[in-house]
């Protein structure tokens, strides 16, 4: 039965891996084999973070036996005779227990220091034979693991001088263990700052329909932003290459090759649109005298990683137009009585059934609907946020206190304690998989929201390209380990760390068992103790989780976001409380204002749209492709065309006043005295110069 059980967890977190990869990455538009380790990363990982529960509640149990003289344990069946101590639910041997982690841990570590960096170098590659991307992929790995071999040696030569550890397996492989736990420990003590304060921070801002407005706002014009950014560098790029195809004579030894990154740039055309044509856009001078076959690997390389930093761009942008504009009719709504006109406009198949076979039962969940999106989802979210707030601290009190041995200050050792002494082992099953699976929210609410440079970084609804799958599996291959060695700490379950550790009488010990008073996971006898070298066991392990505390008042006080901002760079600061300025200068505030005409745009575009789509009876896929490709367009006109809509009936430029929508609903601000700017829907095709766009229709139909 416990065999079963544990072929459950496993099979379930290899569904909830599949789906989690589905969503973000897909599988009919990435390579398979990228795919497929992919998926691996982030199975094994989560099957690590799952199992340790399991672990602790049999360890429990484990001492409840060896503490107790009234029970005795056979040892050919594995049955206990008594009824004091009951196994868990998931109860296992220890034995399994050792054989998972070996697999997991070093399936991990082959993956995160071997096939993940060389997979990634070679779909990334721009050479044009297999041979030379492996070639590429090899050089890059070289030099991506030089760094850390570097460290390693230099380690290894300092405790074997010092007489620390003697040349043998079992010390290089605990030192192999110490070292990459070491790196990962520090990542995650970064990302618990940041995630047990943005988590709760998140939920407060989604029950704020003014600040998640705003936000939304903010979000459309930076994603905008980036889109145009993204166009420009793939035009560039195409029209580089159209000058060497063009000038490189069709007898020269190269052409192949150019002819190659051509045919790149004509495939995804189709995809990003004729906003990435190079047409109209000045010619560069391109010297060719220096081509060879290694210059255009770069440029087929670079082109490669620009079209996928385009086409997720534009992913970006039509999601955030589709929540903005779910947002700002939800607020409409909130301002009016019962109105389910735009629950019907966003409806699924699922409410369109229920209303061909049951109007009356579709009357009443569209008034469900309502009360639920205007008013009941946004105290949930209130209330919801104020638990995970109260459970942050309680975290960060427990990684601050669990190396004090006495008196017991970690929560999550003395909750953990107390269910034990009660020998209630489901409960601290469910307890462990509780407190260990909100801290692995926090790390990886992190990781999900990382952002390297825009080139690492995961987009769902299956736009995040294999590089950013592979690396942020990596990431997760690093971190769980470390994270669950850091929440054995919290538990009290390392006993290195704390000798609170499961204390039973000597006379209970077995005659095979190793001579110690204590009894730990098998996790820890497998991963052994980070106390080799002195200033990882006496100061990074125990003293470092403090910077937590440290890390988290940055992240509550948006110290990096003040400081980008004062440097004039654009950032929301996305408190509860924020308020437009009245000086009329905020960067911020013409960004939201900026975002809010966008949508303005997106909206019309969208209506006129329905109506084309009702007029002529076109594939109403069709007529949802037209308003990105007409809101591209919208995008390559000059700026100076969205700041004349920012002026107000004085002529003063003004971004304050009310958040208005084209039906007429709006939301005052109470921090401004400002008019709001109204438009009109004729106003809007002048200043747009609508006629273009059916011009745009037009020949896309045609």
């Amino acid at each position: 039965m416990a065999l079963a059980l544990l072929l459950m967890n496993i099979a379930a977190t290899a569904v909830f891996t599949t789906t989690l990869c589905y969503y973000y990455g897909g599988w009919k538009k990435r390579h398979k084999v990228a795919t497929l380790v992919a998926f691996i990363s982030w199975w094994l990982p989560a099957l690590l973070l799952t199992l340790l529960p399991v672990d602790i509640a049999t360890t429990f149990y484990r001492s409840c036996i060896l503490s107790n003289p009234n029970i005795s344990l056979t040892q050919t069946s594995g049955v206990v005779e008594g009824p004091r101590c009951k196994p868990p639910l998931f109860h296992t041997d220890p034995a399994v227990f050792l054989l998972i982690w070996h697999v997991v841990y070093w399936g991990s570590q082959f993956l995160t220091w071997v096939l993940i960096p060389l997979i990634r170098s070679y779909a990334t590659a721009g050479d044009f034979t297999a041979l030379g991307k492996l070639k590429t992929a090899l050089l890059d790995h070289v030099f991506y693991n030089a760094s850390y071999f570097v460290i390693f040696m230099g380690a290894l030569i300092y405790l074997i001088a010092s007489r620390i550890v003697s040349f043998e397996f079992r010390y290089l492989k605990v030192l192999l263990i110490t070292t990459g736990n070491t790196w990962g420990l520090f990542l995650v003590i970064i990302f618990f700052g940041y995630g047990l304060v943005a988590v709760p921070r998140s939920l407060w801002l989604a029950g704020n329909p003014v600040a998640s407005l705003h936000q939304a706002y903010f979000c459309l014009s930076k994603r905008n932003m980036e889109l145009n950014d993204e166009e420009d560098k793939l035009k560039e790029l195409n029209l580089q290459i159209i000058e060497i195809k063009n000038r490189l004579p069709a007898n020269h030894p190269l052409q192949p090759f150019v002819l190659t990154v051509f045919k790149q740039t004509q495939e995804r055309k189709s995809v990003l649109g004729a906003s990435c044509d190079p047409i109209g856009t000045p010619v560069a001078t391109v010297d060719i005298s220096n081509l060879s076959v290694k210059t255009l690997a770069r440029m087929h390389r670079s082109l490669k990683a620009t079209q996928q930093r385009c086409a997720r761009a534009l992913d970006l942008y039509n999601d955030a137009v589709q929540s903005a504009l779910w947002i700002e009719d939800v607020n409409i709504a909130r301002g009016k009585c019962f109105s389910p006109t735009f629950l019907r406009e966003h409806s699924d198949s699922l409410n369109g059934v229920i209303q061909n076979f049951a109007p009356y039962l579709s009357t009443i969940m569209l008034r469900i609907r309502w009360y639920w999106y205007c008013y009941l989802r946004l105290w949930l979210l209130r209330v919801l946020a104020l638990l995970l707030a109260l459970t942050s601290l309680l975290m960060v009190w427990s990684e601050c206190t669990f190396s004090v041995r006495s008196p017991t200050l970690s929560l999550v050792a003395g909750l953990l304690n107390a269910e034990a002494k009660q020998r209630d082992y489901l409960l601290v099953e469910v307890s462990s998989f509780l407190a260990l699976g909100y801290l692995s929210f926090a790390v990886f609410y992190t990781v999900f929201h990382l952002r390297i440079f825009n080139y690492y970084r995961l987009v769902g609804n299956h736009h995040t390209d294999e590089n950013s799958l592979l690396f942020c599996g990596g990431l997760a291959c690093r971190l769980a380990p470390s994270l669950c060695l850091n929440f054995l700490g919290l538990a009290h379950l390392d006993s290195h760390l704390s000798q609170t550790t499961l204390t039973i009488p000597l006379s209970r010990i077995d005659s095979t068992a190793q001579p110690s008073t204590t009894i730990e996971t098998t996790y820890t006898r497998f991963m052994g103790h980070l106390d080799i070298i002195p200033f990882i066991a006496k100061g990074f392990n125990v003293y470092f989780p403090i910077l937590v505390v440290l890390l988290c008042l940055c992240t509550y006080f948006q110290l990096l976001t003040r400081l980008l901002h004062q440097m004039g760079i654009a950032e929301l600061m996305d408190s509860p409380g924020y308020k437009l300025s009245v000086s009329g200068d905020s960067i911020v505030d013409d960004v939201i204002q900026d975002g809010r005409l966008l949508l303005r745009k997106e909206r019309l575009l969208r209506s006129q749209a329905r109506r084309i789509q009702s007029s002529t009876k076109v594939d109403i896929d069709k007529v949802q492709g037209i308003s990105s490709r007409v809101a591209r367009y919208f995008n390559e006109q000059d700026f100076s065309d969205r700041v004349h809509l920012l002026r107000d009936t004085d002529g003063v430029t003004s971004s304050r006043g009310l958040m208005n929508d084209s039906s007429g609903a709006n939301w005052t601000n109470p921090h401004s005295d400002w008019r709001p700017v109204e438009f009109s829907e004729s106003a809007i095709q002048n200043e747009f110069s609508l006629q273009s766009v059916k011009d745009a229709r037009k020949s896309t139909y045609l």
